[in-house]
């Protein structure tokens, strides 16, 4: 073990941009994000049904749809995800896909028993959000940057323990920081592999409060978890580091490569609450309108890193596992409207929904500099956006089935952002009854956006990533007769 006087900077503070931690506001936004995931019916119509009649997923959307509801309903979601990304880093792509199935939503709705009006409740279980991820890139860095360099410009013990960098000395003995003789022009590759979900546990309750007007509360209990494992390797593919790293220290002859895999695992728990009004004007008509409070979330983060060196002749690694630690995270509130025009054979929905995305903050977990540090960021990055969600449904009395599409747009909040990052989505389905009390009903969705990451600094290793998703859900609705 060579000697040296350490900085003790943890490394849990390594700054590696959008993608190591500390934690930033890469991670509130993550936790508010919105969620394209409903049954296969709201799906299919983009989303869009603030203002229509309702079903189990108005628990989320607008729960005042609850109370039009006459009969209990019984429903069993599933869906499966294709993720596709084209990685992209100097003039280099590389594509990658990941796909996943799971049960994403599964409810019970019943109406009680009332002399006037009517009153519902629903209880049952929604996936809030899907992380599942994945992303390759590769190409040569022919600048003078590196993340070596990165780490030994910050003092870090990594690339030290690495045989990366040198420690330095004043002429009078006192430690001076580390230095490198790596100046770049290295080969830079790696993956980010995401997965994990929100899951959302849903008790509803909706009335009628007077003759066409309905209001409906909804409580989520949250949970989840998320875990991001990147791969990062720096290769001197042409052969530029030959000599000695540390000038006194055969064995790091001939540099060959620098590899590092550093995970973080969260468990999420939290809960939020949304009121809903729902008002039918006249049998064409129906107005509705939502507000989301913020929603409070616990995270308990375990980060950890993992780091090889190789030589000619010699070679390196280090660990540092991870120590569980506890911060928390509130979202800002939405606010929602929508319209439902009934017509015949055919039903129009719109609806928006207003965030300002500037007022997600660190709530605690963080000593009060940090915190107010974090927070600044948050307000320097992020921005208020409108998503618009459009939907139309066309029934057919024979076949007895109803064709169904939609439109999804979700802005970037991120100040600065082209149209390129904002997340689109068009959407297709069907539902058919197979019977009176049983009905299936079929979806289709296909997204796209652009992203990009940066594996260290700003703008010096940056990989940009055109994303496509598809998504196919199928939804079993019972009514009780």
């Amino acid at each position: 073990m060579r000697i040296k006087k350490y900085i003790f900077i943890g490394i849990l503070l390594l700054n590696f941009s959008n993608f190591i931690f500390a934690q930033n506001y890469n991670d509130a936004y993550r936790l508010s994000e919105q969620t394209i995931d409903f049954d296969a019916k709201t799906l299919a119509f983009g989303n869009s049904s603030i203002a229509s009649f309702g079903n189990f997923s108005s628990a989320l959307i607008n729960p005042a749809g609850l109370a039009t509801i006459k009969k209990s309903l019984l429903n069993f979601g599933i869906n499966t995800n294709s993720f596709k990304n084209n990685g992209v880093m100097f003039n280099s792509s590389i594509g990658s896909e990941k796909s996943n199935n799971n049960t994403n939503q599964f409810g019970l709705v019943f109406p009680l028993p009332t002399k006037k009006g009517s009153a519902v409740i629903a209880f049952g279980y929604n996936q809030a959000n899907d992380y599942n991820a994945f992303v390759k890139f590769d190409g040569f860095n022919s600048g003078t940057n590196s993340m070596i360099q990165e780490l030994t410009n910050d003092n870090d013990d990594l690339a030290y323990e690495l045989y990366l960098s040198y420690p330095t000395y004043k002429p009078n003995g006192d430690y001076d920081g580390d230095e490198t003789n790596i100046n770049g022009r290295l080969n830079q590759s790696g993956s980010i592999d995401e997965q994990g979900s929100l899951n959302s546990w849903v008790m509803s309750g909706a009335f009628e409060i007077s003759k066409n007007v309905f209001i409906g509360g909804t409580l989520n209990l949250l949970s989840g978890n998320y875990k991001r494992n990147r791969s990062y390797w720096e290769d001197d593919v042409n052969n530029f580091y030959n000599g000695y790293l540390d000038p006194q220290d055969s064995s790091t002859f001939d540099f060959q490569s620098f590899y590092l895999n550093d995970i973080v695992d969260w468990e999420i728990s939290g809960y939020d609450f949304r009121l809903g009004l729902l008002y039918k004007m006249n049998e064409m008509l129906n107005f509705g309108a939502t507000i989301k409070f913020p929603t409070n979330y616990t995270i308990s983060e375990v980060y950890s890193v993992y780091g090889e060196s190789e030589f000619a002749d010699a070679g390196y690694y280090v660990e540092y596992p991870g120590n569980e630690y506890e911060y928390g995270i509130s979202s800002p509130m939405e606010i929602s409207g929508g319209v439902s025009a009934s017509l015949p054979f055919v039903n129009l929905n719109a609806g928006l929904k207003f965030i300002d995305y500037s007022q997600l903050e660190f709530t605690d977990g963080f000593d009060d500099n940090d915190l107010d540090d974090k927070n600044a960021e948050i307000i320097e990055y992020l921005e208020n956006v409108v998503n618009y969600n459009f939907g139309a449904e066309i029934t057919l009395p024979y076949p007895a089935m109803k064709l169904r599409g939609g439109f999804i747009y979700h802005p970037s909040p991120f100040i600065g952002d082209v149209s390129d990052y904002d997340k689109k989505y068009f959407t297709a389905g069907i539902g058919l009854p197979l019977s009176k009390n049983l009905i299936i009903d079929f979806a289709y969705l296909h997204g796209w956006w652009n992203n990009f990451g940066d594996n260290y600094g700003t703008n010096l290793s940056r990989f940009n990533q055109e994303i496509t998703l598809n998504k196919f859900g199928i939804t079993i609705n019972y009514i009780f007769m």
